[in-house]
């Protein structure tokens, strides 16, 4: 005991008064032996309150806990408060804070995250009906349960005994009581969701319909389509037949929009449908639609009247037909992007039904359906094709006022079935909007039109 009262004395002997505790560099050792030595308590009692005039308050039982403790076996030299403070708090996972002459010690700690998100949820279906398989397509997504449940599942990998943390929807907030470990997984997780959560894509799309020719009316032969490649043309085929699994040799090619339109113009009459540009978030879909919306009512109910007929009661209803587009952007680490893509095209099988002012039904329609998923590179160009809708419409020739006649219209007209084929073309390219650099609207592919 003599011995360890020496020690002691030699240690605070050195230390400065309390004005200048935070300036000062100190200087300690004690016993190897570990019952010479005392509590982390004692130590703090005398380096902070009684050599620093620092009052210490212990939030819970288990920091009081911890530093009941003996001391470990250290030999410091030139220490500032605060790396003595860390030796002996922060390696035994417990929080503190020094603020003007309190020093708080504890072992739990609730802390508070504002994520800015919106608060809705989404779902939704895509469906791929074909003749001999079914592809479905589901997605349920709420961002807030989604965060909650891997906040829980965080805190209980960390710890066995863990604190629900508590949501506040509207508020954006997340409130989280932990442990040190806890608050850190806790910290890293929350820093990587807000990095990808403000991370944007810009999607800019173009859509063609290409008015399939007699000769093409299987639709548009893509093995003839030339890619530019270390200055030369190289076909399709041939990528297809020799360069299969060699990914670095279809990167070095390089997309010409004009030379896409060249093509496309051989196999029919080329129209541009839309060019949206549309911008969303990391992990947030995007939907884009060209179309018509048809509006319809039927008959709903019947309502008896005693005192009259029964009168039948109408719902207006309404469908779209048209383009729909839907893509999901994924960026990764590595700065790639998966989109999912899932292009939806309709179109009536009886055009007439458009024209028919009587619409007591919703329209017959034909519905073509693809599900892709790729990844791409920033600023690269996908193309997707091969969707072909078909328009059957009938033409009617011959003499005025004689070809409506009933019974004798037939010898004064003719009729002819006109089907129609058009192909879809979706050219499209992501942009990463970085804002720690500078682009211009032209670098986002705006300023050409075509």
């Amino acid at each position: 005991m003599k011995k360890l009262i020496i020690i002691v004395f030699i240690a605070l002997s050195i230390f400065a008064n309390a004005n200048e505790c935070n300036n000062k560099f100190f200087s300690y050792s004690n016993s190897i032996n570990q019952n010479e030595r005392m509590s982390i308590k004692d130590f703090l009692n005398l380096l902070a309150t009684q050599k620093c005039g620092i009052n210490i308050v212990y939030d819970d039982e288990e920091a009081k806990k911890i530093v009941s403790e003996k001391m470990p076996f250290v030999k410091i030299k030139h220490y500032t408060l605060k790396q003595i403070l860390d030796l002996l708090l922060s390696k035994r996972d417990l929080f503190y804070t020094v603020d003007n002459d309190t020093l708080e010690v504890s072992f739990y700690k609730t802390k508070t995250y504002k994520l800015d998100f919106l608060t809705s949820s989404r779902t939704g279906e895509s469906n791929l009906d074909a003749t001999d398989s079914k592809v479905k397509n589901t997605y349920s997504f709420d961002f807030w349960d989604k965060i909650e449940d891997n906040i829980k599942t965080i805190l209980k990998n960390t710890s066995i005994d863990f604190k629900p943390p508590v949501i506040d929807k509207s508020a954006g907030l997340i409130t989280v009581t932990g442990t040190k470990k806890q608050i850190k997984e806790i910290d890293k997780y929350v820093d990587n969701l807000m990095s990808r959560l403000t991370k944007e894509v810009l999607i800019d799309v173009k859509i063609y319909t290409v008015e399939l020719s007699r000769s093409h009316k299987t639709g548009i032969d893509w093995s003839k389509l030339n890619i530019s490649l270390n200055n030369a043309a190289v076909p399709m085929n041939h990528f297809a037949s020799q360069l299969v699994g060699k990914e670095s040799i279809f990167n070095s090619a390089t997309f010409n929009l004009d030379g896409l339109l060249n093509f496309l113009a051989q196999n029919g009459n080329v129209n541009s449908l839309s060019n949206p540009k549309i911008v969303t978030l990391n992990n947030q879909k995007a939907i884009i639609s060209v179309g018509d919306t048809i509006n319809y009512k039927y008959a709903s109910s019947v309502v008896n009247n005693p005192n009259a007929s029964p009168s039948i009661q109408y719902t207006i209803d309404s469908k779209f037909v048209g383009v729909v587009l839907d893509i999901t952007p994924q960026i990764n680490d590595n700065g790639d992007i998966i989109l999912s893509i899932a292009p939806r095209i309709s179109s009536f099988k009886n055009p007439n039904q458009l024209t028919n002012p009587n619409r007591d039904m919703p329209p017959d329609t034909r519905d073509n359906t693809m599900l892709s998923i790729v990844k791409l590179k920033d600023n690269d160009t996908l193309v997707l094709g091969g969707l072909i809708t078909k328009d059957d419409t009938l033409n009617v020739n011959g003499v005025p006022v004689l070809k409506e006649i009933p019974l004798i219209k037939y010898l004064f007209s003719s009729r002819e079935k006109i089907t129609n084929r058009k192909e879809l073309v979706f050219v499209i390219t992501p942009h990463i909007i970085d804002f720690s650099k500078k682009k211009t609207l032209r670098d986002l592919g705006f300023g050409q039109i075509k």
